[in-house]
């Protein structure tokens, strides 16, 4: 489904709720998919961010196998409105997700094309009787282009700790290692970046993340939302960026099989809901 504003156009897709394109003129800012390197631009996760212990969890005294980040991305969202410059999907509990997810949800996405870029709203409601259990994550990946990736760096708004947590085989190691920013809060990107997998950044204080290249000047910022976790990811050498605002993170090894012993997940109580987003501004765009 295409939505336009201006000189901005998006393109998302049923599937998934994924978005697949965000233009400005014919200029293309999301990753667009290689089946051989990777074959999405921005799925979106849900109910679980990255992966759990045992690749799944037990609730009731049932074992439920769940894939890494979740199934939202398998599954066809319905259209509720749409609009030229917005367009609201939905996903509710159906059989093949209460065999994974034993609960009562409905998840919407809104997306809407403005002045400067694009917003992404969620809502989460919990249409069951019982505490609803989650993590939610964002998986934006912004194309680089032709030329050197270490002509890239991301500037953080905030000062971090200078520490990150990678992946200790299939789960997150249970203690950081070391992570050199450059001047003014910034990591210069490269080839090998990402060689051991993902960077993820635990309880961040950024609220804006901006992709600039040392010649061209600034790509974009991402608003996250006030999310506090962060991923960031690429295929190796790949000419793209995930850059993932997320409520919550993969589990380590410490991390009990049992649902209910879970830490860091969001709860939210039957008949209440919960409400995020980001935002993606295109930098010197007009419409």
């Amino acid at each position: 489904m295409r939505l336009t504003l201006g000189r901005l156009s998006a393109r998302v897709d049923v599937q998934g709720a994924e978005l697949r394109s965000l233009k400005c003129g014919d200029d293309e800012y999301l990753w667009q998919d290689e089946a051989r390197v990777w074959p999405h631009s921005a799925p979106i996760l849900f109910p679980f961010v990255g992966r759990l212990k045992g690749r799944g969890f037990r609730h009731a005294g049932r074992f439920h196998a769940m894939p890494i980040h979740g199934f939202a991305a398998q599954q066809r969202f319905d259209c509720l409105e749409r609009r030229d410059h917005r367009l609201l999907l939905q996903l509710r509990d159906n059989l093949a997700t209460y065999e994974a997810y034993p609960f009562r949800f409905c998840l919407q996405v809104c997306f809407t094309l403005q002045a400067d870029g694009l917003r992404v709203d969620y809502e989460i409601r919990n249409e069951g009787s019982e505490m609803l259990p989650f993590t939610l994550g964002s998986h934006p990946a912004f194309a680089l282009g032709a030329g050197p990736l270490d002509a890239w760096q991301l500037l953080f708004d905030q000062a971090e700790l200078p520490e990150v947590y990678r992946l200790d085989g299939e789960l997150l190691a249970t203690e950081p290692g070391p992570l050199h920013f450059e001047a003014a809060q910034a990591i210069r990107l490269g080839p090998r970046l990402f060689d051991d997998d993902a960077l993820i950044f635990k309880h961040i204080r950024s609220r804006r993340l901006t992709l600039r290249h040392r010649e061209r000047g600034t790509r974009l910022c991402l608003h996250t939302g006030g999310a506090p976790h962060l991923g960031l990811w690429a295929r190796p050498a790949a000419a793209y960026l995930c850059i993932e605002p997320w409520f919550g993170v993969d589990e380590d090894a410490r991390a009990s099989l049992e649902l209910a012993e879970k830490p860091g997940l969001i709860r939210i109580a039957a008949g209440q809901r919960f409400a995020t987003g980001y935002r993606v501004e295109l930098v010197g765009t007009v419409t």
